[in-house]
Protein backbone atom coordinates (compact mmCIF):
# COMPACT_ATOMS: atom_id res chain seq x y z
CA UNK A 1 0.00 0.00 0.00
CA UNK A 2 0.76 3.42 -0.70
CA UNK A 3 1.11 6.52 1.61
CA UNK A 4 0.86 10.16 0.50
CA UNK A 5 2.79 12.60 2.06
CA UNK A 6 1.05 16.33 1.78
CA UNK A 7 3.94 18.97 1.53
CA UNK A 8 2.11 21.93 0.69
CA UNK A 9 0.94 23.23 4.56
CA UNK A 10 4.43 22.82 5.25
CA UNK A 11 6.15 25.23 2.51
CA UNK A 12 3.35 27.81 3.28
CA UNK A 13 4.49 27.78 7.41
CA UNK A 14 7.83 28.14 6.31
CA UNK A 15 6.84 31.21 3.54
CA UNK A 16 5.55 32.85 6.15
CA UNK A 17 8.37 32.58 8.67
CA UNK A 18 10.40 33.81 6.13
CA UNK A 19 8.29 37.26 5.33
CA UNK A 20 8.34 37.95 8.81
CA UNK A 21 12.26 37.68 9.18
CA UNK A 22 12.71 39.45 6.07
CA UNK A 23 10.47 42.68 8.01
CA UNK A 24 12.24 42.22 11.23
CA UNK A 25 15.10 42.63 9.04
CA UNK A 26 14.32 45.26 7.35
CA UNK A 27 13.05 47.68 10.33
CA UNK A 28 16.39 46.77 12.11
CA UNK A 29 18.14 48.11 9.23
CA UNK A 30 16.28 51.26 9.53
CA UNK A 31 16.59 52.34 12.94
CA UNK A 32 20.37 51.83 12.46
CA UNK A 33 22.71 55.18 12.46
CA UNK A 34 23.98 55.64 9.37
CA UNK A 35 28.10 56.16 8.79
CA UNK A 36 27.46 59.80 8.59
CA UNK A 37 25.62 60.16 11.59
CA UNK A 38 27.47 58.05 14.03
CA UNK A 39 30.89 59.76 12.70
CA UNK A 40 28.68 63.64 13.75
CA UNK A 41 31.49 65.04 16.62
CA UNK A 42 29.65 65.52 20.12
CA UNK A 43 30.98 68.94 19.35
CA UNK A 44 27.64 69.62 17.66
CA UNK A 45 25.69 68.92 21.48
CA UNK A 46 27.88 71.12 23.10
CA UNK A 47 27.90 74.30 21.38
CA UNK A 48 28.16 77.69 22.53
CA UNK A 49 26.42 77.36 25.99
CA UNK A 50 25.48 81.48 25.74
CA UNK A 51 22.72 80.67 22.94
CA UNK A 52 21.12 78.50 25.90
CA UNK A 53 20.28 82.13 27.84
CA UNK A 54 17.27 83.19 27.76
CA UNK A 55 17.10 86.62 25.59
CA UNK A 56 14.79 89.57 27.20
CA UNK A 57 14.11 93.23 26.37
CA UNK A 58 13.62 96.26 28.49
CA UNK A 59 11.92 99.55 28.85
CA UNK A 60 13.57 102.33 30.67
CA UNK A 61 11.01 104.88 31.30
CA UNK A 62 11.22 108.51 32.50
CA UNK A 63 10.19 110.06 35.89
CA UNK A 64 6.90 112.32 35.27
CA UNK A 65 3.87 113.78 36.35
CA UNK A 66 0.80 111.83 34.96
CA UNK A 67 -2.75 111.29 35.74
CA UNK A 68 -5.06 108.63 35.85
CA UNK A 69 -8.15 108.68 33.85
CA UNK A 70 -11.22 107.31 34.03
CA UNK A 71 -14.02 106.77 30.88
CA UNK A 72 -17.50 106.06 32.15
CA UNK A 73 -21.31 106.20 30.08
CA UNK A 74 -23.80 107.39 31.92
CA UNK A 75 -26.92 109.40 30.80
CA UNK A 76 -28.48 112.96 30.94
CA UNK A 77 -31.07 113.08 33.65
CA UNK A 78 -33.53 115.99 35.53
CA UNK A 79 -32.73 116.78 38.76
CA UNK A 80 -36.29 117.92 39.48
CA UNK A 81 -39.21 119.06 37.04
CA UNK A 82 -41.57 121.93 37.85
CA UNK A 83 -45.46 121.45 37.87
CA UNK A 84 -47.20 124.56 36.09
CA UNK A 85 -49.81 125.53 38.38
CA UNK A 86 -52.29 128.75 38.59
CA UNK A 87 -52.18 131.04 41.04
CA UNK A 88 -55.31 132.42 40.17
CA UNK A 89 -58.63 131.86 39.12
CA UNK A 90 -59.61 132.77 35.12
CA UNK A 91 -60.05 132.19 31.59
CA UNK A 92 -57.00 132.00 29.78
CA UNK A 93 -57.37 134.12 26.86
CA UNK A 94 -53.37 133.38 25.42
CA UNK A 95 -51.08 131.37 25.51
CA UNK A 96 -47.49 131.33 24.12
CA UNK A 97 -46.35 129.27 21.01
CA UNK A 98 -43.68 127.41 22.97
CA UNK A 99 -46.02 125.92 25.31
CA UNK A 100 -45.87 122.48 23.88
CA UNK A 101 -44.09 119.49 24.57
CA UNK A 102 -40.54 120.21 23.32
CA UNK A 103 -40.58 123.90 23.74
CA UNK A 104 -38.02 126.26 24.78
CA UNK A 105 -38.98 129.41 27.03
CA UNK A 106 -36.63 131.93 28.69
CA UNK A 107 -37.05 133.19 32.07
CA UNK A 108 -39.76 135.93 32.65
CA UNK A 109 -41.36 134.89 29.26
CA UNK A 110 -44.99 135.34 29.14
CA UNK A 111 -46.36 131.59 28.91
CA UNK A 112 -50.09 131.73 29.91
CA UNK A 113 -52.31 135.26 29.77
CA UNK A 114 -55.77 135.13 31.96
CA UNK A 115 -58.49 137.51 31.49
CA UNK A 116 -57.60 140.73 33.78
CA UNK A 117 -61.30 142.71 33.81
CA UNK A 118 -62.09 140.58 37.12
CA UNK A 119 -58.35 141.69 38.57
CA UNK A 120 -58.67 145.34 37.22
CA UNK A 121 -61.53 145.65 38.55
CA UNK A 122 -60.83 144.26 41.86
CA UNK A 123 -57.57 146.46 42.14
CA UNK A 124 -59.74 149.64 41.36
CA UNK A 125 -62.55 148.74 44.50
CA UNK A 126 -59.88 148.19 46.74
CA UNK A 127 -57.88 151.29 45.51
CA UNK A 128 -60.84 153.39 46.45
CA UNK A 129 -61.12 151.76 50.16
CA UNK A 130 -57.41 152.71 50.33
CA UNK A 131 -58.36 156.42 49.54
CA UNK A 132 -61.31 156.19 51.77
CA UNK A 133 -59.17 155.41 54.76
CA UNK A 134 -56.63 157.82 54.02
CA UNK A 135 -59.44 160.90 54.41
CA UNK A 136 -61.12 159.06 57.42
CA UNK A 137 -57.71 159.33 59.47
CA UNK A 138 -56.68 162.73 57.97
CA UNK A 139 -60.42 163.32 59.60
CA UNK A 140 -59.79 162.20 62.95
CA UNK A 141 -55.99 163.52 63.09
CA UNK A 142 -57.63 167.07 62.07
CA UNK A 143 -60.37 166.87 65.17
CA UNK A 144 -57.55 165.76 67.17
CA UNK A 145 -55.87 169.36 66.53
CA UNK A 146 -59.05 171.56 67.45
CA UNK A 147 -60.08 169.46 70.69
CA UNK A 148 -56.14 169.71 71.69
CA UNK A 149 -56.28 173.26 71.36
CA UNK A 150 -59.01 173.97 72.97
CA UNK A 151 -58.23 171.81 76.02
CA UNK A 152 -55.01 173.54 76.51
CA UNK A 153 -56.61 176.83 76.06
CA UNK A 154 -58.75 175.49 79.01
CA UNK A 155 -56.59 173.90 81.43
CA UNK A 156 -53.15 175.36 80.85
CA UNK A 157 -49.76 172.97 81.97
CA UNK A 158 -51.83 169.78 81.76
CA UNK A 159 -51.25 166.96 80.35
CA UNK A 160 -54.04 166.24 77.49
CA UNK A 161 -56.07 163.26 77.34
CA UNK A 162 -55.85 160.28 75.14
CA UNK A 163 -59.66 160.59 74.89
CA UNK A 164 -59.29 164.45 73.99
CA UNK A 165 -56.61 163.49 71.38
CA UNK A 166 -58.49 160.89 69.74
CA UNK A 167 -55.91 158.46 70.38
CA UNK A 168 -58.30 155.46 69.81
CA UNK A 169 -59.75 156.78 67.00
CA UNK A 170 -56.64 157.91 65.24
CA UNK A 171 -55.08 154.36 65.79
CA UNK A 172 -58.27 152.46 64.40
CA UNK A 173 -58.46 155.22 61.18
CA UNK A 174 -54.52 154.01 60.64
CA UNK A 175 -55.11 150.41 60.97
CA UNK A 176 -58.12 150.22 58.50
CA UNK A 177 -55.61 152.18 56.18
CA UNK A 178 -52.79 149.80 56.46
CA UNK A 179 -55.97 146.88 55.49
CA UNK A 180 -56.87 148.81 52.96
CA UNK A 181 -53.16 148.72 51.58
CA UNK A 182 -52.97 145.58 51.75
CA UNK A 183 -55.81 144.94 50.04
CA UNK A 184 -54.59 146.68 47.47
CA UNK A 185 -51.04 145.07 46.98
CA UNK A 186 -52.61 141.48 47.24
CA UNK A 187 -54.85 142.60 44.15
CA UNK A 188 -52.09 143.82 42.61
CA UNK A 189 -50.07 140.43 43.00
CA UNK A 190 -53.12 138.65 41.83
CA UNK A 191 -53.78 141.05 38.92
CA UNK A 192 -49.84 140.39 37.94
CA UNK A 193 -50.61 136.55 38.78
CA UNK A 194 -52.90 136.31 35.60
CA UNK A 195 -49.98 136.74 33.43
CA UNK A 196 -48.16 133.06 33.76
CA UNK A 197 -44.11 133.07 33.24
CA UNK A 198 -41.42 131.33 35.11
CA UNK A 199 -38.22 132.53 36.60
CA UNK A 200 -36.01 130.67 34.65
CA UNK A 201 -34.97 129.23 31.21
CA UNK A 202 -36.42 125.84 30.40
CA UNK A 203 -38.08 123.31 28.42
CA UNK A 204 -41.46 122.43 28.04
CA UNK A 205 -42.58 118.55 28.70
CA UNK A 206 -46.25 118.58 28.48
CA UNK A 207 -48.74 121.24 28.60
CA UNK A 208 -52.46 120.79 28.58
CA UNK A 209 -53.12 125.05 28.44
CA UNK A 210 -55.64 126.40 25.64
CA UNK A 211 -57.13 129.63 24.87
CA UNK A 212 -60.83 129.43 26.66
CA UNK A 213 -59.79 127.18 29.30
CA UNK A 214 -61.10 127.75 32.64
CA UNK A 215 -57.83 127.37 35.20
CA UNK A 216 -58.47 127.51 38.91
CA UNK A 217 -56.19 128.66 41.48
CA UNK A 218 -54.21 125.22 42.14
CA UNK A 219 -54.69 123.58 39.10
CA UNK A 220 -51.81 122.07 37.35
CA UNK A 221 -51.65 122.57 33.59
CA UNK A 222 -47.84 121.34 32.53
CA UNK A 223 -44.43 120.24 33.71
CA UNK A 224 -41.55 121.44 32.79
CA UNK A 225 -37.72 121.82 33.45
CA UNK A 226 -34.66 123.88 33.97
CA UNK A 227 -32.01 124.39 31.81
CA UNK A 228 -29.84 124.29 34.60
CA UNK A 229 -31.16 121.11 36.44
CA UNK A 230 -30.45 119.17 33.50
CA UNK A 231 -27.26 116.97 34.85
CA UNK A 232 -25.25 113.78 33.66
CA UNK A 233 -25.03 110.44 36.06
CA UNK A 234 -22.38 108.16 35.86
CA UNK A 235 -21.98 105.43 38.01
CA UNK A 236 -18.21 104.20 39.24
CA UNK A 237 -16.55 101.19 41.23
CA UNK A 238 -14.74 102.22 44.55
CA UNK A 239 -11.16 101.92 42.35
CA UNK A 240 -12.27 104.47 39.38
CA UNK A 241 -14.00 106.53 41.89
CA UNK A 242 -10.59 106.78 43.89
CA UNK A 243 -8.55 107.82 40.78
CA UNK A 244 -10.11 111.08 40.44
CA UNK A 245 -10.71 112.26 44.49
CA UNK A 246 -11.50 114.97 44.98
CA UNK A 247 -13.70 115.01 42.92
CA UNK A 248 -15.14 118.18 43.34
CA UNK A 249 -15.69 120.56 40.51
CA UNK A 250 -13.52 117.90 38.37
CA UNK A 251 -13.31 118.93 34.74
CA UNK A 252 -15.22 116.27 32.95
CA UNK A 253 -15.26 115.64 28.98
CA UNK A 254 -18.37 114.63 27.73
CA UNK A 255 -18.99 113.40 24.17
CA UNK A 256 -22.58 113.30 23.08
CA UNK A 257 -24.25 111.96 19.43
CA UNK A 258 -20.09 112.77 18.16
CA UNK A 259 -19.94 116.09 19.87
CA UNK A 260 -17.75 116.96 23.10
CA UNK A 261 -18.49 119.65 25.85
CA UNK A 262 -16.86 120.31 29.30
CA UNK A 263 -18.79 119.62 32.34
CA UNK A 264 -17.70 119.56 35.66
CA UNK A 265 -18.42 117.51 38.99
CA UNK A 266 -21.23 118.62 40.98
CA UNK A 267 -21.59 115.70 43.61
CA UNK A 268 -21.19 112.30 44.38
CA UNK A 269 -24.20 110.30 45.21
CA UNK A 270 -24.58 109.90 49.35
CA UNK A 271 -25.05 105.84 49.30
CA UNK A 272 -23.71 103.24 47.30
CA UNK A 273 -25.86 101.13 45.30
CA UNK A 274 -26.74 97.95 47.62
CA UNK A 275 -26.03 94.77 44.70
CA UNK A 276 -23.52 96.93 42.59
CA UNK A 277 -21.31 98.70 45.05
CA UNK A 278 -20.89 101.74 42.57
CA UNK A 279 -21.56 105.42 43.50
CA UNK A 280 -23.39 107.54 41.27
CA UNK A 281 -21.81 110.92 40.32
CA UNK A 282 -23.30 113.88 38.99
CA UNK A 283 -22.12 115.85 36.66
CA UNK A 284 -23.15 119.36 35.82
CA UNK A 285 -23.41 121.43 32.40
CA UNK A 286 -23.60 125.28 31.79
CA UNK A 287 -27.13 125.57 30.14
CA UNK A 288 -26.83 122.73 27.33
CA UNK A 289 -29.67 123.00 25.67
CA UNK A 290 -29.33 120.18 23.02
CA UNK A 291 -29.12 118.04 26.10
CA UNK A 292 -32.25 116.12 26.02
CA UNK A 293 -33.26 113.97 29.20
CA UNK A 294 -32.18 110.05 28.65
CA UNK A 295 -29.70 110.81 26.22
CA UNK A 296 -26.53 108.08 26.11
CA UNK A 297 -23.26 109.99 26.96
CA UNK A 298 -19.44 109.27 27.20
CA UNK A 299 -17.59 110.59 29.72
CA UNK A 300 -14.16 111.38 30.39
CA UNK A 301 -12.69 111.94 33.57
CA UNK A 302 -8.99 113.30 34.59
CA UNK A 303 -7.77 112.66 38.12
CA UNK A 304 -5.11 114.37 39.64
CA UNK A 305 -1.58 114.83 38.71
CA UNK A 306 0.89 112.40 40.46
CA UNK A 307 4.34 112.91 40.68
CA UNK A 308 7.34 110.74 40.65
CA UNK A 309 5.90 108.09 38.45
CA UNK A 310 5.98 105.55 36.00
CA UNK A 311 3.85 104.64 33.11
CA UNK A 312 4.61 101.12 31.95
CA UNK A 313 3.26 98.41 29.73
CA UNK A 314 1.51 95.81 30.93
CA UNK A 315 3.70 93.29 29.18
CA UNK A 316 5.96 94.81 31.88
CA UNK A 317 4.11 93.55 35.10
CA UNK A 318 5.16 89.72 36.10
CA UNK A 319 3.47 87.29 38.93
CA UNK A 320 2.15 88.86 41.93
CA UNK A 321 1.96 92.15 40.92
CA UNK A 322 6.10 92.49 40.86
CA UNK A 323 8.54 93.34 37.90
CA UNK A 324 12.13 91.80 36.86
CA UNK A 325 14.70 94.42 36.52
CA UNK A 326 17.95 93.90 34.77
CA UNK A 327 21.15 94.48 36.78
CA UNK A 328 24.84 93.34 35.39
CA UNK A 329 23.29 90.49 33.35
CA UNK A 330 20.61 88.86 35.76
CA UNK A 331 17.37 90.14 36.39
CA UNK A 332 15.95 90.98 39.98
CA UNK A 333 12.69 91.38 41.33
CA UNK A 334 11.33 94.05 42.37
CA UNK A 335 7.70 94.70 44.15
CA UNK A 336 6.46 98.49 43.41
CA UNK A 337 3.52 100.64 44.01
CA UNK A 338 0.77 100.10 41.53
CA UNK A 339 -1.28 103.49 41.08
CA UNK A 340 -3.39 102.58 38.65
CA UNK A 341 -4.25 101.61 35.07
CA UNK A 342 -4.71 104.00 32.43
CA UNK A 343 -4.84 103.68 28.34
CA UNK A 344 -3.64 100.28 28.40
CA UNK A 345 -0.51 100.86 30.67
CA UNK A 346 0.30 101.02 34.58
CA UNK A 347 1.18 103.73 36.45
CA UNK A 348 3.17 103.04 39.24
CA UNK A 349 5.67 104.50 41.70
CA UNK A 350 9.16 105.05 40.29
CA UNK A 351 11.81 103.09 41.71
CA UNK A 352 15.46 102.14 41.05
CA UNK A 353 15.64 99.86 37.75
CA UNK A 354 19.34 99.57 36.92
CA UNK A 355 19.65 98.51 32.99
CA UNK A 356 15.83 98.56 32.66
CA UNK A 357 12.58 96.67 33.49
CA UNK A 358 11.88 93.84 31.53
CA UNK A 359 9.26 93.22 29.53
CA UNK A 360 7.41 90.04 28.69
CA UNK A 361 7.29 86.52 30.06
CA UNK A 362 10.75 84.56 30.85
CA UNK A 363 10.20 80.70 31.04
CA UNK A 364 11.55 79.50 34.42
CA UNK A 365 12.63 82.95 35.74
CA UNK A 366 14.09 82.98 39.15
CA UNK A 367 16.35 85.75 41.35
CA UNK A 368 19.51 86.11 40.01
CA UNK A 369 19.02 84.19 36.49
CA UNK A 370 21.03 84.98 33.72
CA UNK A 371 19.61 86.63 30.86
CA UNK A 372 20.81 88.74 27.53
CA UNK A 373 19.54 91.61 26.67
CA UNK A 374 17.63 91.40 22.86
CA UNK A 375 19.09 93.56 20.42
CA UNK A 376 17.17 96.49 19.28
CA UNK A 377 16.77 98.61 16.02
Amino acid sequence: MTVTVRKKPIIGVLQIVGVVVLMVLAFVYSRAPDQSAAATPLQNFSSDSSKLIPLVSVVKPFISSEQLTVTSTGSVTVRSYVTLTSQVSGRVVATSDVLRNGGSFSAGETLVTLEQRDFTLALAQVQADVTSAQASLQLSQAEASVDITSYQRLNPGKDVPPLIAKEPQITRANAQLQAAIARRDIAQVNLERSVYSLPFSGRVVESSADEGQILNAGQSFGRVYALDAVEIVIALAPKELAKILPAKNRVAMITVDGVTFEGRIDRIAAERNSRTQFSQVFLTVNDNPSLTPGTFVSVNLSGPEIDNTFMLPESALQVAQTFWILKNGSIESVSAKILGRSNGQYLVEAFEFADGIVTGTIPGARDGMAVRLAETN
